[in-house]
């Protein structure tokens, strides 16, 4: 007889929707709230550091300042990545997402109080720290919700990472608009605002359930059959799956280093590690930080192309809020390939068509964003957030999912700072390496990625122990 097929219950639906918007939606939202109040961030600066430091800041000392302004919350992404397979290993899933949320309140009181106590540097230390739990995020909230949810439902839950980083980014244009909170007298709140989402999330999150898995690692059986209980909708399936992790020898969690040596894990951690930096190198992260000038360059007027932003913004969203729907119906594999492979091409077109500005090939860029924006979302959106759960068992998981998030800190961060050198060198094209990576994006999985849905890491491991030589269908 067919294993039964385990649904959402009203516990984890609850858990996946207040653990993303109060660890993740702020991510998205420190994202999006710079752009439009910049160039108020960027008089204030130039006031503070004059009556405090008595010295008036040239304009490329400033740029340089905003700079930092903006890439303080990478560096701090950078930071907690690397921490952030000792946070789970010491202080379980829960417990650093916990940590998380508390280091998020910090950075929103230093933005909110930057202003008021006129001090640049509580601006670049609230950033730094919302990147450091921003880290922690990135390795810790999909691998919760993978642990939390059965096989089945895997992808369906691995998705909200997605959701609700677009979500953040939506919300954080929202609260800078010139008619909300992006004002000259109003902007620190803006920054600081972020910090309602995090009280609404990660207040219910201190009565979920721990991973199941990560107590069951601990060697805490009780404690892991409770948590199964509470999650699963029949007390069989959660004895079940006990069952079943007591069938599976308890091996030592690993280290970063340990996982990096480990030959049997090289393929796997080049899909995690590959999947983030094709992501990032796609250029998803550069049409956000310079879409506006994107669409100015495509001979939009300014405030035509803010509001062009934010439409294109409500469609990332709309199609991200797609992804449970389609990881349940589809396969890793397909979806991946596609989005790749279309992302690619509508990069391409979109490098052409700015090339030669006309208003009919204005409206053609629109479409071409537009398109990529769909493609993106089919799998490259979400897909690298929880494939590490998917790939590895539990030992090594924390690691390689922290080498990946740090992977995609560290891509993001060469992206947003080589893009504008690329395009004041050529111009549109600019995007066409983009493009490239998202080619070679889809060679990698058609090429090293098994299927993981509905699937154990303890099925898929061993398609993939050879490294380069490894043969991803298995044998009859």
């Amino acid at each position: 007889m067919a294993e039964e097929k385990q649904g959402w219950t009203p516990l984890l639906f609850l858990i996946c929707v207040t653990i993303t918007i109060g660890t993740v939606i702020p991510i998205g939202y420190c994202f999006g709230v710079v752009n439009a109040p910049s160039a108020f961030i960027r008089q204030w600066a130039s006031e503070s550091v004059s009556k405090r430091y008595s010295k008036d800041l040239t304009s490329s000392q400033l740029t340089l300042l905003m700079a930092f302004v903006v890439s303080m919350f990478q560096v701090g992404g950078i930071v907690g990545s690397f921490v952030a397979s000792m946070f789970n290993n010491k202080l379980g899933r829960k417990g650093s997402l916990l940590v998380s949320g508390i280091l998020f309140l910090i950075s929103s009181l230093c933005q909110w109080i930057c202003r008021p106590l006129n001090l640049v540097e509580l601006l670049l230390l609230g950033r730094l720290v919302a990147g450091f739990a921003s880290g922690l995020v990135y390795s810790t909230q999909p691998m919760y919700l993978v642990e939390l949810a059965p096989a089945e439902l895997s992808g369906s839950v691995g998705v909200f990472t997605c959701i609700g980083i677009t979500g953040g980014i939506v919300l954080g244009q929202i609260f800078s608009f010139d008619f909300t909170l992006g004002t000259d007298g109003l902007w620190h709140f803006a920054l600081a605002a972020f910090g309602l989402f995090v009280l609404i999330g990660m207040v219910p999150a201190c009565f979920f359930p721990e991973s199941p898995r990560y107590l069951f690692s601990k060697g805490n059986v009780d404690r892991t059959k409770a948590s199964l209980m509470r999650l699963r909708s029949t007390s069989e399936r959660a004895e079940r799956e006990l069952a079943e992790m007591e069938a599976t020898p308890n091996v030592e969690r690993v280290s970063m280093c340990a996982v990096i040596k480990n030959g049997k894990l090289t393929m796997p951690l080049i899909l995690v590690c590959g999947f983030h930096s094709v992501q990032q190198f796609s250029g998803i992260s550069v049409i956000w930080y310079y879409s506006v000038g994107i669409f100015t360059d495509a001979g939009f007027s300014l405030t035509v192309a803010l509001w062009l932003n934010f439409g294109e913004g409500m469609l990332n969203l709309c199609v991200a809020l797609l992804g449970p729907l389609l990881m349940g119906r589809f396969n890793r594999r397909t979806l991946m390939m596609t989005s790749c492979f279309f992302s690619g091409v509508f990069l391409a077109l979109l490098s052409i068509g700015l090339k030669f500005v006309s208003q009919v090939v204005a409206m053609l860029c629109i479409g071409f964003l537009s398109m990529y924006i769909i493609s993106f979302n089919f799998g490259l959106a979400s897909i690298p957030y929880f494939i590490g759960s998917e790939l590895f068992e539990v030992p090594p998981r924390a690691a390689a999912m922290a080498l990946g998030s740090l992977f995609n800190w560290l891509t993001n961060f060469i992206g947003s700072m080589a893009f504008p050198v690329a395009q004041a060198s050529v111009g549109s094209f600019a995007f066409m390496p983009c493009a490239i990576v998202c080619i070679l994006g889809f060679l990698l999985t058609f090429i090293y990625l098994p299927e993981t849905r509905n699937r154990e890491p303890k099925d898929v491991a061993p398609l993939l122990e050879h490294g380069f030589k490894s043969k991803i269908k298995e044998k009859k």
